[in-house]
């Protein structure tokens, strides 16, 4: 099997060999929009009667950069793929700035739209804007709207978003919006996700509905679409025939037509129908258009390029000619409790649970926890914490520090700090040897859940040794 583009194969002296063309892709099968590339490449296998296919590699700029989307369009530049499979999104960091009309903030919020666009004319307009010379265009293909998500807190007001860290895949244009929105745009890597959730380094990601379990979705808030683009190599392009060039084409004219628009009304009823289910927010018509408004300046620097300038105005009269679309509803249980319930009992002298405590987070335990614990890149484990815990205030030893205050209530031990939104809330358990067994009072994200009694038993090693 050729590894490029047929010339291996004649040189082996079989020219009946099937071509293989190596497709990037930056990411796993677990993401979106992963089935619609499954499916083109059993396409174009079944069209060429299974003489030209494409071998995915995965995660083929690996997880240790944020960029990785942007990266493989280098990759595919420098020949070392074939083909292809990014987010629009991310070639503006390349330089290319056909595709930023789709990221105009606020603009592209539902699927019938997005489908006349990739569609018609104004797709092909985008596709055009590669630079011929290094890539080749081959498709958009239509993926999900992209929301605030809160971790733990609704992202729903504009001033949610003041000073929110909000986790974001490389792109000028969104970290303009969300800088626009008075919030901090955070690139982080693959590898580094679980543990920016766990120690508190991100308030908020962009991401779809489907992937807002344990978070806060703001459900009629969608900043606009993810589009994937197919691309190929101008050099392995070039080497194909024209009848594997036709093939690639076909294929994707078929994906087209495969792919049906879904419904964000019907994807939040199956987050909220789950166990747990999801909590969906709803921003309300003043919130939207205070939103809208403090958005104007990232159409300010789209504006300055007259392409982009263009596409817009072409896609705001084509969405003037739709009917507008369903307005976006979501279960008032869906939202979920914000906060724990307030601790019942007598208070107790927070003295009672002096002492500095170790406890250890094992893979083994992580498994059983489930995710986040268990999620990708937590290859850390085991790991150990040290909390010290003196009169009423406590600290952190171990990285990364934190500390606040704390207090007893009956057999509720709640820790206070200024980076919670809420308290953090126990029942608790005291062996003869001091050893503490936490229970968390619920509602509480699983990451704190985890990291402060999912994993083991506190176990009291000492007297305060720090707690100021």
């Amino acid at each position: 099997m050729a590894a490029g583009c047929g010339s291996s194969a004649d040189k082996a002296g079989n020219p009946d060999a099937p071509v293989v063309l190596r497709l990037a892709d930056p990411y796993d099968v677990t993401i979106t929009d992963s089935e619609a590339l499954q499916w083109i490449v059993k396409r174009v296998e079944k069209i060429s009667h299974g003489k030209l296919r494409i071998r995915i590699v995965y995660n083929a700029a690996g997880d240790k950069i944020p960029g990785v989307e942007a990266q493989v369009a280098r990759m595919v530049e420098k020949g070392k793929f074939d083909l292809g499979w990014i987010g629009t999104r991310a070639w503006d960091e390349l330089g290319v700035k056909s595709f930023q009309a789709l990221q105009a903030p606020f603009l592209i919020t539902d699927y019938a739209l997005l489908d006349r666009i990739l569609t018609g004319s104004l797709a092909g307009r985008m596709l055009v804007g590669l630079p011929s010379r290094s890539f080749v265009g081959i498709v958009l293909v239509p993926d999900l709207m992209r929301h605030p998500i809160g971790v733990k807190r609704p992202l729903v007001s504009l001033a949610d978003f003041k000073g929110a860290r909000i986790r974001d895949i490389p792109s000028r244009a969104t970290d303009t919006l969300l800088r626009a929105l008075g919030a901090v745009p955070v690139h982080v890597a693959g590898a580094d996700y679980s543990d920016a959730l766990v120690h508190r380094r991100i308030d908020g990601q962009e991401l779809p509905v489907v992937n807002s379990f344990g978070f806060f979705v703001t459900g009629n808030v969608s900043f606009f679409p993810k589009v994937m683009t197919l691309f190929a190599g101008r050099q392995a392009f070039d080497r194909l025939s024209e009848s594997q060039k036709a093939v690639l084409r076909d294929a994707a004219v078929q994906l087209r037509r495969h792919i049906f628009a879904p419904s964000e009304n019907a994807l939040i009823a199956q987050i909220c129908s789950a166990k747990p289910h999801g909590r969906v927010v709803l921003a309300t018509k003043q919130q939207l258009a205070q939103l809208e408004h403090a958005a104007r300046p990232a159409y300010v620097q789209l504006d300055r390029d007259p392409k982009t300038r263009a596409l817009i105005a072409a896609i705001r009269q084509l969405k003037a000619s739709l009917p507008a679309p369903i307005p976006i509803v979501a279960p008032s249980s869906c939202a979920g409790d914000t906060k724990p319930p307030p601790a019942t009992g007598p208070a107790q002298d927070p003295s009672l649970l002096n002492g500095t405590y170790r406890w250890v987070l094992t893979a083994a335990a992580a498994r059983a926890f489930g995710p986040p614990a268990s999620d990708p890149g937590n290859e850390h484990y085991p790991s150990m914490t040290q909390a010290v815990l003196k009169d009423g205030k406590w600290i952190w030893t171990t990285a990364p520090e934190n500390r606040g205050t704390y207090t007893i209530r009956g057999h509720t031990l709640a820790f206070v700090s200024s980076s919670f939104t809420y308290p953090v809330s126990f029942t608790f358990r005291r062996d003869g040897d001091g050893t503490l067994h936490l229970k968390p009072v619920q509602p509480m994200e699983p990451g704190d859940e985890w990291v402060w009694s999912g994993g083991a038993p506190w176990h009291r090693v000492g007297p305060p040794i720090e707690a100021r």
